[in-house]
C-alpha cells in the first residue's frame, strides 16, 4: 500500500483540488470503461451520473437507481469514481440546492454506505479499481473482496477536515451481499482487524503509525 500526504486549498469540487484531480487523472489514464454516480460538471468517466438536473452529468438518477440501471445493462468497468456527500449536512446541502425533499433515510446515507456499493460490487470487474473520497477510510473492504492499494492525504489546513482518497483493487469475486446471512469476515479501513498492515509505503511526509 502506498500513502502520500499533501497540502491544497479547498473547493467544493472536489476534483478541482490539483493533487485530488491529478489522483483521479492518473486512474482514468489507464481505465477504458468508467463509472462515476456523483460527477456534477465533471464529464470525465464514461458513464456520470448526478441528481441535480442543472449539472452537466449524462444522467441525472438517484445514485441507487443509476447503479441498478447499469447492472441491469450488465455494464462492466475497470474503474469507480465515488465521491458522495461526506456527512448529513453535505447531503441536505446538495438537496436543498435544487429542491428536493430531504428524508431521514437519505441524512442516515443508507443508500450510499450499503445499496449503491453493492451495485458497484457487481458492476467492477475483477482488478477493478474503486476510487472513494471523503472523511474516512471504510472504502469497499475486503468482505466485499476489495484491498487497499494507495491513500492519498490532503490536508486544507486550519480547521478543515482532510480530504482521504483511497484506491482499492477488487480482487476477488463474492456472492450477493444482501443476502444477510453471508457472514462478515473482516473488517475495512486503513487499520484491519487482523492486527498488521501489509506493505505500507510511506511517501511525500512521515505519517506516525500507531
Amino acid at each position: 500500500m502506498q500513502i502520500n500526504r499533501k497540502w491544497a486549498m479547498p473547493s467544493s469540487d472536489t476534483f478541482d483540488v490539483p493533487p485530488i484531480g491529478e489522483f483521479v487523472k492518473s486512474y482514468l489514464r489507464q481505465s477504458k470503461v468508467s463509472v462515476d454516480p456523483f460527477a456534477r460538471n465533471k464529464r470525465w468517466a464514461t458513464y456520470t451520473n448526478d441528481l441535480n438536473p442543472t449539472t452537466e452529468a449524462e444522467y441525472h438518477l438517484d445514485v441507487a437507481e443509476f447503479l441498478k440501471m447499469l447492472v441491469e445493462k450488465e455494464v462492466k468497468a475497470d474503474l469507480v469514481i465515488f465521491d458522495p456527500p461526506y456527512s448529513p449536512r453535505q447531503v441536505k446541502e446538495m438537496y436543498s440546492g435544487f429542491g428536493k425533499p430531504v428524508s431521514i433515510e437519505d441524512t442516515q446515507m443508507v443508500t450510499i454506505r450499503k445499496t449503491s456499493r453493492e451495485y458497484i460490487r457487481q458492476i467492477l470487474d475483477v482488478n477493478g479499481i474503486f476510487l472513494s473520497f471523503g472523511w474516512n477510510s471504510a472504502g469497499m473492504g475486503r468482505e466485499r473482496g476489495f484491498e487497499i492499494i494507495e491513500i492519498l492525504l490532503v490536508a486544507h489546513g486550519s480547521f478543515h477536515n482532510d480530504t482521504i482518497c483511497m484506491a482499492e483493487k477488487k480482487v476477488a469475486f463474492q456472492g450477493n451481499l444482501f443476502n444477510e446471512s453471508a457472514p462478515n469476515t473482516a473488517s475495512s479501513g486503513l487499520f484491519e482487524g487482523d492486527g498488521f498492515l501489509p506493505d505500507v509505503v510511506i511517501e511525500s511526509e512521515s505519517i506516525a503509525l500507531a
